[in-house]
């Protein structure tokens, strides 16, 4: 990772048209037709439509979806009599465009729990794309393809990569293009609780921290990002994790119980040790796994139990899956629930802690 902030231009190629005649377009839903071959990543289609606007006309149409708009990287106009044609190159091939939904399908599948917040999606996507990317000093890696398959690409690639990934989970989110310090460049606004966030996930790599995560125009103004305000919504606050909790699998509240029976491990997570032979014991109750107490409360929060760490939310529920507690992401197992430790879970690795570590 490059430790001083990266921008480039978006690679928008110049659209140029041939023109014709001026003719009124057919009564048929044209918006609809342009998107739907935009969509299917046709490289070739008629149009019934011959003003000589076409070209900005598709472009218009073409930016229901960010993605699809900045993919675009020629358009062509030709027109033979009553025949007129659109001719498209986009920055990847329709077989290219498969393998980039179907493995960031897979992805977002693998990272993203049922149980998390939005929050939380954002923060591991943000996470995933940093650790799985490098900045490309070469400018040639400008496409989500390219950036799977290499690992390497610019900020276009970074953000596109980005704003797949967050619909994907569900996240409203928008791609900006703009510039930092006079040079292009393109990031992302995500809509968390009603409220759009500024989300630089290209610098955020390049810096090693999360410097541009979920912040505010004034702060990115301060670092020098411009944009043309009025195509984008207002970010008028920096996100504060603490107003929302951190703990999505917990219901944003973990209990840390006092007792002479208090544990630790290394992380944090502190509970009570209990002894199922003795303290209390598992309850099945409509498919969810408590643990009754024998003073006939559910235990709650981060519980150590025969000497292995469960995860209990506030309503006593055992949890399984990932879970994200205090900035760190934990496995637990779906039929044990107990925390996995010194292992690799879909891939990732966790530490004797219990800590995603890679």
């Amino acid at each position: 990772m490059k430790r001083f902030i990266k921008n480039l231009l978006l690679g928008l190629a110049i659209i140029g048209a041939i023109g014709g005649q001026p003719v009124f377009a057919t009564d048929y839903d044209l918006n609809t037709d342009v998107y739907s071959h935009l969509e299917n990543w046709d490289t070739e289609f008629k149009i019934d439509y011959y003003d000589s606007d076409v070209l900005d006309v598709v472009k218009d149409i073409a930016k229901k979806d960010d993605y699809l708009y900045i993919s675009l990287k020629r358009l062509v106009y030709e027109r033979v009599r009553s025949t007129a044609t659109v001719k498209v190159t986009y920055l990847t091939t329709k077989e290219q465009e498969e393998y980039i939904n179907n493995e960031l399908t897979k992805i977002v599948n693998s990272i993203i729990t049922n149980n998390m917040s939005d929050y939380d999606k954002i923060k591991i996507i943000n996470k995933y794309i940093v650790d799985r990317y490098e900045y490309d000093d070469s400018l040639v890696s400008d496409n989500v393809y390219s950036a799977l398959t290499t690992g390497k690409t610019i900020c276009q690639g970074y953000a596109m990569t980005a704003y797949k990934m967050l619909n994907l989970a569900g996240i409203e989110n928008k791609i900006v293009v703009g510039k930092l310090n006079g040079v292009g460049h393109g990031w992302n606004l995500v809509k968390l609780n009603g409220k759009w966030y500024q989300l630089d996930v290209t610098n955020n790599d390049a810096l090693g921290d999360n410097r541009y995560f979920l912040k505010n125009d004034e702060t990115l103004r301060h670092d020098g990002f411009t944009w043309e305000t009025n195509d984008y919504p207002i970010c008028d606050e920096n996100y504060d994790p603490t107003s929302s909790g951190n703990i999505t699998i917990l219901n944003n509240n973990t209990q840390n119980v006092s007792s002479s029976k208090e544990v630790s491990n290394n992380y944090g997570q502190t509970s009570i040790g209990y002894k199922s032979v003795s303290d209390g014991k598992w309850y099945l109750n409509n498919s969810s796994w408590y643990f009754l107490k024998n003073t006939g409360s559910y235990a709650t929060g981060w519980t150590m139990i025969d000497n292995k760490w469960y995860c209990l939310g506030n309503n006593g529920i055992m949890q399984t899956g990932w879970i994200y507690y205090s900035g760190k992401w934990y496995y637990c197992y779906p039929v044990s629930g107990d925390m996995a430790t010194s292992t690799i879970i879909d891939g990732y690795r966790v530490d004797s802690s219990g800590v995603w570590v890679a």
